[in-house]
């Protein structure tokens, strides 16, 4: 499907949806496949290219792969293509991109991390591999593509996952729609923390200076100095230390925390960093990491130095990380009844840990087998809502032969792909758990994937008709008959943060019947107490 976009008309605009592998295989051909396929046709014609995708894993995966038949075509255009991802060292991203503004690289593969805030120029072509979460970040990876008045053509390749094949069927949505609104809490403790160290090493710190920073000022500013951080004295607060507290805010990631990737197998230079809370979900233990397109096994992860020591090894697979969470409320803020089910929004804590991984082979992307993985969990302190149905919804279900605990993993799922389209984040921000323990009875549980909550849960609180809602339409609208990855399939040990959406399933796949009927239970409770 082509589109040429009123407000921009110089740029096309291809929508792509991988073709099923076969007529009685659900699972499409891989759309990183599809895009190495596209991105070798562009840069071969000279066209210079940029390919988005959601993860780390996919920036190299595309990368290998268009590396690797561009070889076949003459060494000189392999080498004009190079990966770009948070992790790499500063000198590195520098060069980068230095040599994409100056035309050197014909082709980048990269993460969300070249959307926007650094200029590389205007490329030829843009493939934007997987819905990137918001429409906003669409454009952003779109407007990368156009040197003035000169034409270009920007690609958008689905997964096979339910937002993209949601997008695929309502390509409206994509293409007619307004950029979102930005969701920010400007009182979350984290932030605020940062955000006073930084003012207060500018000018001193004043009360009045509430009006600025929120209601909560004085009492963060009151931890900062009984840690140390800042200094009371006369009615305000100096910062108190030696380094500038800047250096500690980062504006890509939430975590001050970084681990050192080491290889050892080259006299133990420095190959990259991970920040620590995805370091178990990228470098755990016979893990392959890849790191410019390249294999690397790691060999052990140091929890204690924060260091992971690697060594280059050849393999024809890499590793996809499954992990374990447990969630327990803390709190409750806010509390409403829908229909005759319970809603609560508040604090939460969120545990999890690696506990596995699976081997993947390249390109087909069939699984090669799994280990476990011994290491210790993480606890995260955010905020999460969650919908506790009725005594009738659950009864309604179960008389129907249905298990209800089936029908809520089905509308996790599918909630968790769906509330980014509501709520300004990624796929990634949120999280998702069908637990009992809290509750006494199944209850869905959404959060924020982030210290404190950004605010995405309670957007979920909020709008929780219109989320249950799109789930239903997204669900009954999907072609399959029992249930498949693009609507109430996705793993049950939810993937890594920086998973591969072209190695999902797996996992038993939720029945799709007993999602449509608990969301029809719960929307018509809704529906008829509102019409009395």
């Amino acid at each position: 499907m082509m589109h040429n976009s009123a407000s921009d008309p110089k740029n096309d605009r291809v929508i792509r949806n991988p073709p099923h592998r076969d007529e009685v295989d659900p699972r499409r051909v891989s759309s990183n496949v599809e895009a190495e396929r596209l991105m070798v046709a562009l840069i071969r014609q000279g066209v210079q290219t940029i390919a988005f995708g959601r993860a780390r894993i996919v920036a190299e995966l595309l990368y290998r792969y268009v590396r690797e038949q561009l070889r076949r075509h003459g060494s000189h255009l392999a080498e004009a293509v190079k990966p770009y991802r948070g992790g790499y060292l500063p000198a590195e991203r520098r060069e980068i991109e230095r040599q994409l503004f100056s035309g050197e690289l014909l082709g980048v593969t990269s993460t969300n991390a070249l959307e926007l805030g650094i200029d590389i120029g205007g490329l030829d072509a843009a493939l934007i591999v997987g819905f990137p979460g918001t429409v906003a970040s669409t454009w952003q990876q779109a407007g990368r593509a156009g040197r003035g008045t000169e034409p270009a053509i920007v690609f958008f390749i689905a997964y096979n996952e339910p937002v993209d094949q949601f997008i695929m069927r309502h390509p409206e949505y994509l293409l007619g729609q307004s950029p979102e609104s930005a969701v920010i809490d400007p009182e979350n403790l984290y932030i605020l923390a940062g955000h006073l160290g930084c003012a207060a090493a500018e000018m001193p710190l004043r009360p009045e200076d509430a009006r600025y920073f929120g209601a909560r000022t004085g009492e963060v500013a009151g931890a900062l100095a009984d840690e140390g951080l800042l200094r009371a004295a006369g009615g305000a607060h100096y910062w108190a230390q030696p380094h500038q507290p800047s250096h500690r805010v980062s504006l890509r990631t939430m975590s001050q925390d970084t681990y050192t990737i080491i290889e050892t197998t080259a006299g133990s230079p420095v190959i990259g960093q991970v920040d620590a809370i995805s370091a178990p979900e990228l470098v755990y233990p016979e893990a392959v990491y890849l790191h410019e397109g390249q294999t690397y096994f790691v060999e052990r992860l140091d929890l204690i130095n924060k260091v992971a020591h690697v060594r280059r090894e050849d393999t024809d697979y890499y590793t996809q990380a499954i992990l374990e969470s447990l969630i327990q409320v803390k709190g409750t803020d806010r509390g409403k009844v829908w229909g005759r089910s319970t809603v609560r929004f508040g604090e939460v804590d969120v545990t999890w840990a690696t506990v596995a991984f699976k081997k993947i082979q390249f390109y087909s992307t069939d699984s090669l087998g799994w280990a476990k993985v011994d290491l210790p969990s993480r606890t995260l302190a955010t905020t999460g809502v969650w919908v506790v149905p009725s005594a009738t919804v659950m009864a309604r279900v179960r008389a129907a032969g249905q298990n209800p605990s089936e029908g809520l993993i089905g509308i996790r799922n599918a909630a968790v792909h769906l509330l980014p389209l509501y709520a300004m984040c990624d796929k990634a921000d949120i999280g998702g758990m069908i637990d009992s323990m809290n509750t006494g009875v199944p209850a869905l549980f959404l959060y924020d994937r982030y210290s404190g909550g950004l605010g995405f849960a309670e957007t979920a609180y909020d709008r929780l008709d219109e989320l249950m809602q799109a789930c239903l339409q997204l669900i009954r609208e999907c072609d399959c008959r029992d249930g498949c990855p693009s609507c109430v399939g996705v793993p049950i040990l939810r993937p890594a943060i920086h998973a591969d959406p072209d190695a999902g399933g797996g996992f038993p796949v939720p029945k799709k019947e007993t999602a449509v009927l608990m969301l029809r239970a719960l929307l018509e409770e809704v529906s008829v107490l509102a019409a009395n």
